[in-house]
């Protein structure tokens, strides 16, 4: 076996990061001339797709909904929450080539002005602007939530067409946090499977009161990880069905290298967490529309 050099994955993962911010401008200045339609599976889905991102993920959520129209479908309704950060240009760029988008700024729900509990975990981390938008979100039919820097593959096709997600709570299990993070668990058995908020599917059974019996019990400590916790907790105490991991992936341990771990035509999903951002521009973004 060949041995690395001193430093090469560092190396390796700047230049990667290097070619990934280009591929990613050049899809920006390109953006509003790119035609999928001839790759855009015809069927209609019927969930509603939830998502919270704003204007420094502009070029993430594009993509993002782009894989869900290839490898999916059309769904009935995508609302992409913001955080406010949007301009008039990417908000028309949205209305333009996604006619079943519409951007609603987070803050329009009721929660985080009913509620202290969310307001004191605003003064402490942005992502209780995320945890507003889904509990403040009517859940009129199954309902998929997802990060902006999700994108979807071939096998999800296979998901749906199983009629297998079509009624209760999944969640895509997360290999990276499980003890990251001093939270409600720290002291209880954990699940081979923690959650990971960057995927939530849910229908109107999800009761929201247990968010909030979790929040409450941080007796004000809130923490980075407060928002993914609390939907560990409530989607533990209801039972919440899990997703393959074989299929659902979060998994960062490609970021060192040049080559891509996962492939459009084997897995269902890819969250693109931080360490591996650069992976979801570092090949192009036709890249991941093009599977076998």
């Amino acid at each position: 076996m060949r041995k690395k050099i001193k430093y090469q994955g560092g190396i390796t993962k700047a230049l990667c990061q290097r070619k990934a911010e280009r591929n990613k401008r050049e899809f920006a200045k390109g953006i509003n001339a790119i035609d999928i339609s001839a790759m855009t599976n015809p069927e209609t889905v019927n969930f509603e797709i939830i998502s919270f991102s704003g204007a420094s993920g502009f070029e993430d959520q594009v993509l993002s909904i782009f894989s869900f129209l290839v490898y999916a479908g059309t769904p009935v309704k995508w609302t992409i929450y913001s955080d406010k950060s949007y301009s008039q240009e990417q908000k028309q760029a949205f209305k333009n080539k996604f006619p079943f988008a519409a951007v609603v700024d987070w803050d329009e729900g009721k929660y985080i002005r009913e509620n202290q509990l969310l307001a004191d975990y605003l003064k402490e981390c942005h992502l209780a602007k995320k945890l507003n938008a889904i509990l403040s979100h009517p859940y009129d039919r199954q309902t998929i939530y997802i990060d902006s820097d999700i994108l979807f593959y071939k096998n999800f096709a296979g998901y749906l067409e199983s009629g297998l997600l079509d009624k209760g709570l999944w969640y895509a299990p997360d290999t990276m946090w499980g003890n990251n993070a001093a939270n409600y668990f720290k002291h209880k058995t954990t699940s081979i499977y923690p959650l990971n908020s960057g995927l939530l599917i849910m229908d109107q059974s999800f009761n929201k009161a247990d968010i909030f019996e979790y929040l409450e019990s941080l007796k004000g400590k809130y923490h980075y990880f407060s928002e993914q916790s609390s939907f560990e907790y409530a989607f533990r105490k209801q039972d919440a069905n899990v997703l393959d991991p074989r299929q659902f992936i979060i998994d960062t341990a490609d970021q060192f290298d040049f080559a891509t771990k996962y492939h459009p035509d084997e897995i269902a999903m890819r969250h693109y967490t931080g360490p591996v951002r650069h992976k979801m521009w570092q090949n192009g973004w036709e890249w991941h529309l093009k599977a076998k």
